[in-house]
């Protein structure tokens, strides 16, 4: 018995011939090269078979009463979900049946009187071809499961750049189905804005249309338009495939990064401001007065800074405690942005401190008038849940170019001035002077 070459179970093939003796024959041959044989005199009984047996190969005869070969094969091929090769073996050789026969569907065929070398080697070919055909579309239905399990959006695009298949991730995120892109220019679905740009190209896919891009192209925080015309932040990579020097095809893989860009703006939002009033806090303030003093020094303008002190305020946590404290002080915040222009900022130190930046300031004056009316706004009663709480301000004022001349001494200045304020009585401003 000759070993077959195929892994896995003994083939099964079914003969269908109306010659008994060429039956017996074919399967004496095929059993001693190690299949197992079922015979079928016409087609009618081979269907019949068929509906309740699979088959890995079908050897047809083209000439028989009934039903012939092209029939049966056909039925095979319209009714069957995963049809086996079809073999036809025919004493004419006529053109036309050689036709109907390949349209019927089967896969080759072969001429009687039977060379049984021959038999044997086309056999075992449709065998392994179509073997090898069940393992390829398995695994490619495999791939596609793992691809429309997917979190991002992934895309394949044949050599024209139409889209051969999208899964459900990218047809969520764009906001169609499947049959509305399927087989459309990728460049009529995928409309990109590119970081630093407020267009959305048409050409998401360069290297469709430029033969000399060869690599993966990427494009990190792009935004992409969905389908409604609302955008939304992706990270976006085109790959294209080639055999050869052959563009065949491109891979689309992209992935929305709205929550990963509200994170880091959270994150960035929470390292720059206080969280109990939600003003700027010391570290945004670091950052921003060196910045405020080399514009000021640019066009030639005044730059004051008003440092502020609650008067009064330890009392309040001493005896009704932080959590009406945390109230006043966001009642305090509140009411500093309300005295500001939106030219000018506000930010919390820590603890009862504040400082106010007032960036086009044209005249000293204008920095006490703003120290005025930051003292009159808090020296109004706040309610604190059941407790009306008063409180007041020492303010200090620092002036560039006047007193100073970097950031940290305008701060150490506008501190002293603060604690002058307080010695002459609370509840005043006063103006750093040497």
């Amino acid at each position: 018995m000759t070993v077959s070459l195929l892994s896995g179970s003994t083939p099964v093939i079914l003969i269908v011939d109306d010659d008994e003796v060429m039956r017996m024959l074919m399967r004496q041959f095929l059993e001693g090269e190690g299949y197992v044989v079922v015979e079928a005199e016409d087609g009618q009984v081979a269907l019949e078979k068929l509906a309740v047996q699979g088959f890995d190969l079908v050897i047809l005869d083209i000439a028989m009463p009934g039903i012939d070969g092209p029939g049966v094969c056909e039925h095979i091929r319209s009714s069957m979900a995963d049809p086996p090769p079809v073999l036809m073996v025919t004493a004419l050789d006529d053109e036309k049946s050689i036709e109907r026969s390949y349209g019927a569907g089967a896969v080759d065929y072969i001429r009687k009187p039977l060379r049984w070398p021959v038999l044997k080697n086309r056999i075992r070919y449709i065998l392994g071809s179509h073997r090898a055909k069940q393992e390829l579309e398995l695994l490619s239905r495999n791939y596609e499961m793992i691809l429309d399990a997917a979190a991002n959006g992934i895309c394949g695009v044949d050599d024209r750049g139409r889209i051969s298949y999208i899964n459900p991730a990218a047809l969520k995120m764009l906001g169609y189905n499947n049959n509305e892109v399927k087989g459309v220019d990728c460049q009529q679905v995928f409309r990109l804005s590119l970081p630093g740009s407020e267009d959305f190209a048409e050409d998401c896919c360069p290297y469709f249309n430029q033969l000399d891009v060869k690599t993966t192209i990427c494009f990190d925080e792009a935004r992409m338009l969905r389908k409604d015309g609302t955008s939304f932040p992706v990270d976006f990579r085109s790959t294209p495939i080639r055999q050869g020097q052959r563009l065949i095809g491109g891979v689309l893989v992209f992935q929305d990064v709205t929550e990963r860009q509200e994170a880091a703006e959270l994150i960035r939002y929470m390292a720059n401001h206080d969280p109990l009033t939600n003003l700027p806090n010391r570290n945004y303030f670091r950052r921003r007065l060196p910045q405020a003093i080399s514009l000021a020094k640019r066009y030639g303008r005044l730059l004051c800074l008003l440092f502020i002190d609650l008067d009064r305020f330890k009392p309040i946590n001493d005896q009704y405690g932080h959590g009406v404290g945390d109230i006043v002080l966001m009642q305090v915040a509140e009411r500093l942005r309300s005295a500001l222009r939106t030219s000018d900022s506000v930010c919390r130190l820590g603890g009862d401190e504040f400082v106010i930046l007032l960036e086009s300031t044209e005249a000293l004056e204008g920095a006490t008038l703003v120290a005025q009316k930051v003292i009159e706004s808090l020296n109004e009663p706040i309610e604190a849940g059941d407790h009306i709480c008063f409180i007041g301000a020492s303010i200090g004022i620092s002036v560039f170019p006047h007193d100073c001349q970097d950031a940290e001494t305008m701060l150490r200045h506008a501190d002293i001035a603060m604690y002058e304020a307080k010695k002459k009585g609370r509840n005043c401003w006063q103006l750093y002077t040497d």
